[in-house]
């Protein structure tokens, strides 16, 4: 059973699996794959923010359309982040 429980967690050494056990009690195994996405998502983000930039910088506008665009899929990235710690914060 214990090695059982030591594979779920991710240890493969008995000794630092015992070890963490008896000085926490507990072990909590976090996925970040969620939070990684977030990540992409916000760099993708930044991305836009910056080439919207570089248009006004350039040209003095940018159409309306393209930066109400931006602005949904920003408020998107918004939420899925608020999610993802929200999430989190509950551990």
């Amino acid at each position: 059973m214990i090695r059982d429980r030591m594979a779920q967690m991710g240890f493969k050494n008995l000794s630092a699996y015992v070890r963490k056990m008896a000085i926490d009690g507990y072990y909590i195994k976090v996925d970040f794959k969620e939070l990684f996405e977030v990540i992409r998502l916000l760099r993708i983000d930044s991305n836009n923010i910056n080439q919207i930039a570089k248009a006004v910088n350039t040209y003095g506008c940018v159409d309306g359309k393209i930066i109400s665009y931006m602005k949904a899929e920003h408020e998107k990235v918004l939420k899925k982040v608020e999610k993802c710690f929200d999430k989190y914060l509950e551990i």
